[in-house]
């Protein structure tokens, strides 16, 4: 064995034209063998010691493009991998936008984007309860604003509830008297409204106390509800066990409810029971405003039948005459299927039609023989007197044609202005042919009634003389069906029993 070899020296040399590298190194064997050293020498064309070099050369830079290409396909995937949510959630966000909630962002990385995406559809369904509860109010109070009829409001309520509070049914029981007394009318119908009942209730005692007791809210379950106060028995069909009861209150007084039922035990958050209770509050206040514009429109007929009774009694030939005339000037207008405001402005100026008689004096109206020209000319004011005492009343100012022309005949022989045709305001024209119908069938103090059928040729012989004929037409046909003379016998009754 060896004892120590020196440090390699390498060098290089030629040969025969051929290059060499050399190394050389001496191994001691004085001490081992007792012989001068030996030197080791070893060559190698310096070709053959490069080749792997060389090889290297050639392939690495290869190595160094398949490395770039596995990084950048490494990176293409992790950065599609990042873009592909986030192109979910931008779509999600422009959903948002447009109000579409019911589509959930779905992602299935994994990762912490896989967490966003799940908050982001949990916002998405807050915000969607919280426009839903928004829209219904908007809803109810345009339901209110925009009609006197608390039918609008109930139907609002049935429709656009369930967006607001997740629900499968919704109730509704309401009162008929102010001051919240029994019976209670329920209104039920499924989220679909696909079912729906109508019917009356009457709490008890110990179920109106246990409403007081919880005047924000109350489960309860159908099996607990025997008496069906608050489950209507059409919605057994449903599957509803259970219902959030929210009291209203209208003018201090408890007034009904709103149920909303669920088929399985609802987990109802804080802010579930707050937004529910807000929108029950928001109905009983809409409710509260249809009654109160109910009461305050049934105190202004009131008042305009009260007027016309005051006019028409201040002859005992009149009475009743305002109204009768009304009346059959509304058939007419069914006839000619007038809108709901002509209809409207129709009501209330034929009730007024005759206002200014309250200036004429009682010797003209009940005067037995023919009046005088100077007594004709008062009686005649009487269409001018009643245009300047309804003129201050601003509400009353779409009545005034009315007033001042029922008295304009389809020649222009009438009065106050001789207007002819269609100059003549429309539902003027219409008026003109019941009050002339009604006076001459009734009992004046210079002649006796004329009979029904006297007056329906009287109509007919001056249609497209003294009458709009197309008006003149529509009590022709009413009368040709029996309408007219039922009409007239019914309320000459109500008037002589008043």
């Amino acid at each position: 064995e060896p004892e120590r070899a020196t440090e390699a020296v390498v060098f290089e040399w030629s040969s025969g034209g051929q290059d060499y590298i050399a190394s050389r190194y001496s191994v001691f064997l004085q001490f081992g063998f007792r012989a001068r050293p030996w030197t080791i020498v070893l060559s190698e064309p310096k070709a053959s010691v490069l080749a792997p070099a060389a090889r290297f050369r050639q392939t690495f830079g290869l190595t160094v493009l398949l490395a770039l290409w596995v990084v950048l396909v490494l990176s293409n995937v992790q950065i599609r991998r990042s873009l592909e949510p986030l192109e979910k959630l931008r779509d999600g966000t422009q959903r948002l936008a447009a109000r579409q909630f019911d589509q959930p962002v779905e992602v299935h990385s994994g990762d912490e984007f896989e967490d966003l995406a799940q908050s982001f559809n949990t916002m998405a369904q807050e915000l969607k309860q919280q426009f839903g509860a928004l829209s219904a109010i908007n809803e109810i109070d345009r339901a209110a604003l925009s009609q006197l009829d608390a039918g609008r409001i109930i139907e609002a309520v049935l429709a656009r509830v369930p967006e607001a509070v997740a629900c499968d049914s919704v109730s509704l029981a309401l009162s008929r008297r102010s001051n919240g007394e029994p019976p209670w009318q329920l209104i039920a119908a499924d989220r679909a409204r696909t079912v729906r009942a109508t019917c009356d209730i009457r709490p008890s005692a110990a179920e109106l106390g246990e409403l007081h007791e919880h005047p924000e809210f109350l489960v309860k379950d159908v099996s607990a509800d025997q008496d069906g106060v608050v489950h209507a028995p059409a919605l057994a069909a449903c599957g509803i066990r259970s219902y959030l009861v929210l009291p209203l209150f209208l003018k201090r007084h408890l007034s009904g409810f709103i149920a909303l039922g669920h088929r399985k035990p609802p987990q109802h958050s804080s802010d579930d029971l707050v937004r529910a209770r807000q929108l029950a509050d928001q109905v009983a206040v809409a409710l509260s405003n249809s009654r109160l514009l109910e009461e305050l429109d049934g105190m202004n007929w009131g008042t305009l039948e009260a007027l016309a009774r005051t006019i028409d009694a201040k002859s005992p030939w009149t009475a009743g005459h305002s109204e009768r005339v009304t009346a059959l000037a509304l058939q007419i207008a069914g006839e000619l299927a007038l809108s709901e405001e002509e209809l409207d402005r129709l009501h209330r100026g034929g009730l007024l039609h005759d206002i200014g008689k309250i200036g004429v004096p009682a010797e003209i109206l009940d005067k037995p023989g023919p009046l005088t020209t100077e007594e004709m000319q008062v009686m005649q004011s009487h269409t001018t007197m009643g245009a300047r005492v309804v003129a201050p009343i601003e509400a009353y100012e779409p009545l005034i044609p009315i007033v001042l022309y029922h008295h304009e005949k389809w020649d222009g022989t009438g009065y106050p202005e001789g207007l002819a045709g269609e100059a003549i305001p429309f539902l003027a024209r219409v008026l003109c042919v019941p009050d002339v119908f009604d006076a001459v069938t009734s009992e004046r103090p210079y002649r006796p009634g004329w009979p029904f059928a006297d007056a329906v040729e009287h109509i007919r012989r001056f249609r497209g003389k003294l009458f709009d004929p197309a008006v003149a037409d529509a009590l022709l046909a009413l009368a040709g069906r029996g309408e007219v003379v039922a009409q007239m016998l019914r309320l000459s009754r109500e008037v002589e029993n008043l």
